[in-house]
């Protein structure tokens, strides 16, 4: 008898161990969204201010140590009014606690707030302090961000320019990483704001809740325009040009806000060919010249936007594994998938796809540009053997990572699900000069059971076909249906459950 149940705990062992694990992997891997409490209306200063007793300060350019002190003390419903001029200063302004404050210049290019032999610290610094508005002014050389909105509700950035005077060689990796950095913030309308020369993201919105982009400019940053870890957002008529990469939307992996509900539209995304000069950061593995770049992001309507001239590619569709490695340690491992995205009506111009990290591939530091330039010249050799032209990289590329994949033995023994899982939709993108094809890398296929693809696996995913270039142009569009292919139609933006200001 007692062998008997021994040979039963055996048996129970070697079955249920596997099917535990299988479940956990599978528990581990679903996404933790939160679900917050969203205002009802977004209340700018004025409006909480009616009412109630407003006091009003003006200040020009040798009142700065006044303007200091008064920053210490200041009382809900103030209104700091800077004249024309420049405004130096050696710390941040800090504003915390405290709701109801304007501060408010002649004009972003008259009112000035530059930083010279401050410390390792933000520009324009504010926490918990709602309500809060800031326009008309400038803000120059701040050792860390130009502008940081920190755990506030119903911020209005409005009419600003955030920038750095070193804006070439080795100087400009000493600038500061972010321009606008509005992070954990419930309700920010970010509009008609200017941001150059940032050395990670110009204009960004993290971990946010409702966010209103609008007729802002992002040149010459490593990044110009990033929307993280945001609920609710609605991003349309920025310029992004110029910068190393356009636009981002990315999901920082086991964060508890999981992004969704995003519209980005009317944007122009064009010419982001800047070498790179981060020198931290995830933005630092960004190839020159990509427009988009959408990195375990869900639930996102791209539409009547303009891209060209990007160098790489317009638009990038990766899996958060692509651009980190987690901590198996450190359970769950959620938000990695890129999945419901609905692109749609774009304009697509010429010249983009013409030279990977502009002829500079790096292994090392951009080894996701090495890899796209790899499998275009896999691509472009197997085609002239087939007698066909050589051709620059697909307008959009895709990791091709779908929910059965795992990262945890870097294998497909549990599954890469064949068809378009993920629901990368395209429709209707032939508003300008050119229809835009899709470069599946497969990445599974590429890897094919190793921790780093090969030349190698590379050409075999390639001659198999399982590495390949979806067009408009084929027959059915795009690979058919939404199982096969990826032509569909995908998520569609709910809209904001607030109400902001008309522009």
């Amino acid at each position: 008898m007692a062998k008997i149940n021994r040979l039963v705990l055996v048996v129970l062992v070697v079955f249920l161990l596997p099917l535990f694990y299988l479940g956990f992997l599978y528990i581990s891997r679903q996404e933790k969204r939160t679900n917050p409490v969203f205002p009802s209306q977004f209340v700018d200063s004025e409006t909480y201010c009616q009412g109630k007793e407003q006091k009003r300060y003006a200040f020009t350019p040798g009142d700065t140590q006044k303007l200091q002190t008064k920053l210490n003390s200041l009382e809900e419903c103030t209104t700091i009014e800077l004249s024309a001029g420049k405004f130096i200063f050696n710390n941040s302004l800090s504003i915390s606690g405290t709701n109801g404050i304007v501060l408010r210049g002649a004009g972003k290019k008259k009112t000035t707030i530059q930083f010279v032999n401050a410390g390792n610290v933000n520009g324009v610094d504010i926490e918990a302090s709602h309500n809060f508005t800031i326009r008309d002014l400038q803000i120059l050389d701040s050792p860390k961000n130009g502008l940081e909105i920190r755990l506030s509700e119903n911020i209005l950035i409005d009419s600003i320019e955030v920038t750095w005077s070193a804006r070439f060689g080795e100087d400009k990796k000493k600038n500061g990483a972010y321009g606008v950095y509005p992070v954990n913030v419930v309700n920010v309308l970010l509009q008609n704001t200017d941001t150059s020369y940032a050395s990670d993201a110009g204009l960004y919105v993290g971990q946010c809740i409702n966010a209103l982009v609008r007729n802002n400019r992002a040149e010459h940053n490593v990044m110009g325009l990033e929307i993280e870890n945001t609920v609710n957002a609605d991003v349309y008529d920025n310029i992004v040009t110029n910068n190393t990469g356009g636009f981002l939307a990315y999901d920082l992996n086991k964060n508890t806000i999981v992004s969704r509900n995003i519209r980005v539209h009317r944007n122009q995304i064009f010419g982001n060919n800047n070498p790179n000069f981060a020198s931290t950061g995830i933005v630092k593995t960004v190839p020159a010249g990509v427009g988009m770049v959408l990195t375990s992001i869900r639930d996102i309507e791209i539409f009547d936007n303009t891209f060209g001239d990007n160098n790489t590619a317009d638009i990038g569709i990766m899996n958060g594994l692509v651009s980190e490695t987690p901590n198996f340690s450190e359970w769950p491992m959620n938000n990695w998938r890129a999945h419901n995205i609905y692109l749609h009506d774009n304009i697509f111009q010429d010249g983009s796809g013409k030279a990977v990290d502009n002829g500079q591939t790096d292994e090392k530091s951009r080894p996701l540009g090495l890899l796209v330039k790899l499998v275009a010249d896999a691509l472009n050799e197997f085609q002239v053997s087939q007698g066909k032209a050589a051709e620059p990289v697909p307008n959009i590329v895709y990791d091709g990572v779908e929910p059965g994949f795992t990262i945890l033995v870097m294998t497909t023994w549990f599954g890469n699900q064949a068809g378009n899982a993920n629901h990368i939709c395209l429709k209707n993108n032939n508003k300008g000069k050119i229809q835009p094809s899709l470069l599946d890398l497969n990445l599974p296929a590429l890897l094919n059971n190793s921790e780093d693809p090969t030349k190698d696996s590379i050409k075999n995913a390639v001659t198999r076909g399982e590495t390949k270039i979806y067009r408009a142009s084929d027959s059915p569009s795009y690979g058919g249906s939404p199982e096969a292919g990826f032509d569909c139609e995908g998520f569609q933006f709910e809209g904001l459950p607030v109400q902001f200001p008309k522009s």
